[in-house]
């Protein structure tokens, strides 16, 4: 799908594949007319490819993420970054795991990206541009909540508008099988409060994330994958902004090809991807303080204690 995106994308085109399953590699190999490659090592030789989509699983992406920088390439990748046991059961363990790939990145001055998509959905940008924009005034309290499905981004988006929590305090229990339930105490330094809950148990119909923030002024939420945002006055519920996306035009699709576009651009425009490292690490670095946090009966956890433990590894 990746690939697709790209290919199809008028300043890009694949060039090449690679993939360990031979099967695989002919499907790739046919579909985008390009070489096809076996092994990384072989695909380096033999492609001077401006960008690598590595698209793994998020239990084997470090390897070859610090191969790839380690040779000179720009890569794009899913999230998250790294999580041995799955995407909904990432621990403090992982963290330590991606700092060195982290580490070298952040010294190479090369370009890394991830792909959080949702940034590229209307309803999910309208919420974000009110707050940086001032629109909702000071915020005071964030809520969501999300399908597992949707985890990392749901995760993602509150980071993306507010920033780094100062710290979390978390109810559940990481030994508990499957997607294991957990409700997020969040504070940031200035003062605003959240909790964002996730469980596996929820059924789609009623939006498989939600996003509330509630500002001085006004408040806002942006629903599901197909596309709904409202904004009201705060205290008086009257109605500023209800958008929702046109029937049969649902947001999720697009937002792929949108972040596509937004990567090539900046392929062009040599700047930062539009999620670039920094967003992967602080997904990554929220998961773990809150692995921390519930394996500790729910202890408030510093962020930056679990930065600084993870980057002395």
């Amino acid at each position: 799908m990746h690939g697709g995106n790209f290919h199809a994308h008028p300043d890009a085109e694949v060039v090449a594949v690679c993939d360990m399953d031979a099967e695989l590699l002919a499907t790739a190999e046919e579909k985008f007319g390009a070489p096809g490659y076996p092994t990384i090592q072989e695909l380096l030789a033999n492609c001077d490819a401006e960008l690598v989509l590595m698209i793994v699983n998020e239990t084997r992406r470090i390897p070859p993420l610090r191969q790839l920088l380690a040779a000179g390439q720009n890569v794009f990748t899913e999230k998250p970054l790294c999580g041995l046991e799955g995407q909904s059961r990432l621990r403090e363990a992982d963290l330590g795991i991606a700092a060195p790939a982290i580490k070298e990145w952040r010294t190479s001055q090369l370009k890394f990206g991830i792909d959080f998509n949702y940034r590229f959905m209307h309803h999910f940008r309208k919420l974000h541009d009110d707050v940086a924009e001032g629109r909702l005034g000071e915020i005071r309290t964030v809520r969501a909540r999300a399908h597992f499905n949707c985890w990392s981004h749901v995760i993602d988006q509150v980071l993306w508008t507010m920033g780094l929590p100062e710290w979390v305090s978390v109810i559940g229990d990481p030994s508990e099988a499957g997607g294991w339930q957990r409700l997020i105490h969040i504070g940031w330094a200035n003062g605003a409060i959240g909790s964002l809950d996730g469980t596996n148990l929820w059924g789609y119909d009623d939006h498989p994330l939600r996003v509330m923030i509630v500002g001085d002024k006004s408040y806002a939420e942006a629903r599901g994958l197909d596309g709904w945002y409202r904004r009201r006055a705060s205290n008086s519920s009257e109605e500023e902004e209800l958008w929702e996306s046109e029937e049969g035009k649902p947001e999720m699709p697009e937002s792929f090809r949108r972040m596509a576009d937004g990567v090539i651009k900046a392929m062009h425009a040599d700047t930062a991807f539009p999620a670039d490292g920094e967003a992967a690490w602080n997904e990554l670095l929220f998961e773990a303080a809150v692995h921390r946090s519930a394996l500790q009966n729910g202890a408030r956890v510093c962020l930056a204690d679990v930065e600084t433990a993870a980057m002395a590894l």
